[in-house]
């Protein structure tokens, strides 16, 4: 599970789009947080205390599915369709596959998300741990939904497609039930994040780490399953 964890954790270093995707949420953080620091007096306190996580938190809502699509949507389906997982399971359990490759892609957005709070930190002087937390519980979420569609959509070039289609999706459904009544927007609301740190109080993260939970269990269950 180790060597997997670390093959996949400097394999997502070597695309231009991740390399890009640290370079938005860095300059994301330092501007914001420039601009903030600069016009502190004018926000007043308690805007200029949201203003400095407020873009990242923005970005990463609006955002991250799509980028964590766009970035690993075939971690699991190129080593399928490639055949590689049969050497893979040769060396190790299909369990620790699947959670060397979470593990990986996780570590990726946890050193993105440290870097770009890091400077927020520079500028407001005082780290926001329950933005940080917020965001790792969301990316997590993110993370689990990523492995389950490379999981179920066996060709490389349908689950672009389609982690496109649903990294569109999810945000703008999942927000946009958040301030409608109609009854199958519901079903939605309650099925994506959003909700649940919205509305949901200091329970929400714990409801959305189960969710999470959910989603990679259902990643191994498939692994498990399918005649390789």
């Amino acid at each position: 599970m180790l060597a997997i964890w670390k093959k996949e954790f400097l394999q997502s270093f070597k695309s231009v789009f991740s390399l890009v995707t640290i370079a938005i949420f860095t300059a994301v953080s330092y501007f914001l947080s420039d601009f903030v620091a600069k016009n502190g007096a004018l926000l007043g306190k308690e805007v200029a205390e949201e203003g400095y996580v407020g873009g990242l938190v923005l970005l990463i809502n609006l955002f991250g599915f799509l980028f964590m699509f766009s970035l690993f949507h075939d971690t699991m389906n190129r080593e399928l369709e490639s055949r590689t997982i049969r050497f893979l399971v040769t060396k190790t359990s299909r369990l620790s596959i699947v959670l060397g490759k979470f593990l990986g892609i996780f570590t990726y957005w946890f050193v993105c998300l440290l870097l770009s709070f890091g400077i927020i930190t520079t500028f407001a002087e005082k780290f926001y741990f329950k933005s940080f937390g917020q965001l790792l519980v969301m990316l997590l979420y993110m993370v689990s939904m990523c492995l389950l569609l490379s999981s179920l959509i066996p060709r490389r070039s349908m689950s672009m497609f389609t982690g496109l289609l649903v990294g569109l999706a999810i945000p703008v459904f999942g927000l946009w039930s958040q301030f409608s009544d109609k009854l199958w927007l519901k079903v939605i609301k309650y099925a994506t994040p959003y909700y649940y740190f919205l509305d949901g109080g200091s329970w929400g993260w714990t409801v959305v780490l189960l969710m999470a939970a959910v989603l990679l269990g259902g990643t191994i269950l498939l692994l498990q399953r399918r005649d390789l």
